[in-house]
């Protein structure tokens, strides 16, 4: 893997995003649902506290990241330019990371964009700092997570909208399924816990950083990351 690569790559995408109307649309979508979001969280708890918007925003970007990712191998394919990918010098780990890494920040970028609200908080009461920095790492690690497999699933066909689909029936099982445990009993859930996102994120929003909580975000991105290698390594000597 190459940095000056991955540095080209990573350019190139974040180019390609803002000279289009993509990340302009998703900017509006994901302020909008930001500024719904916090009002309705303060109008319903009376706290000055981004705990519903956070909450909310997250299961957003389960819906808004694999749309985000879902153009970048499917579109490739779709335009006969994959196989030229595919055989240029280019490391797939290069590509992969390059890819990744503008997706993500893209989707830091929209986050800063809702700094309005702390300082509305501010203006108005006494928010806990430590609470909101602590909210906002856990909402980066989700979108890096969710952009890992928006990727993955970018990489199994050739159809952007099936991709984005794909991506987010992909997600919405590390969603549901901790709700979804206590259904199965005692003996069964706290496997599925373990397999949950709800119960990783929660700590975050509650002011803490829970190092496990980090380790299972940066393992789920890393093995979203390594699926996509294996499936376009498995395209590349077809």
């Amino acid at each position: 893997m190459s940095l000056p690569i991955v540095w080209a790559i990573f350019k190139k995408e974040l180019r390609v995003y803002f000279v289009s109307p993509l990340a302009y649309v998703f900017l509006t979508v994901f302020l909008f649902l930001a500024g719904l979001f916090f009002f309705l969280g303060i109008s319903i708890s009376g706290e000055a506290s981004l705990r519903v918007m956070v909450g909310n925003l997250a299961i957003s970007l389960l819906f808004l990241l694999p749309m985000l990712t879902m153009r970048h191998f499917a579109e490739e394919r779709r335009q006969g330019t994959f196989e030229l990918l595919m055989t240029s010098p280019v490391s797939l780990q290069s590509l992969i990371l390059g890819k990744w890494l503008a997706s993500l920040a893209l989707v830091v970028v929209m986050l800063a964009c809702t700094g309005l609200f702390p300082m509305i908080l501010a203006h108005y009461g006494d928010p806990d700092w430590g609470m909101m920095f602590t909210s906002y790492v856990g909402l980066t690690l989700v979108a890096g997570a969710f952009c890992a497999a928006g990727l993955f699933s970018s990489s199994l066909t050739n159809d952007q909208v099936a991709a984005g689909m794909l991506g987010v029936m992909i997600l919405l099982p590390f969603w549901l399924i901790g709700s979804a445990s206590s259904v199965f009993g005692e003996q069964w859930a706290d496997t599925l816990q373990h397999f949950a996102l709800l119960p990783h994120l929660r700590s975050f929003g509650k002011g803490t950083i829970d190092s496990s909580d980090v380790v299972w975000f940066i393992g789920f991105t890393f093995t979203f990351l390594f699926l996509t290698y294996r499936s376009l390594e498995s395209k590349r000597w077809r």
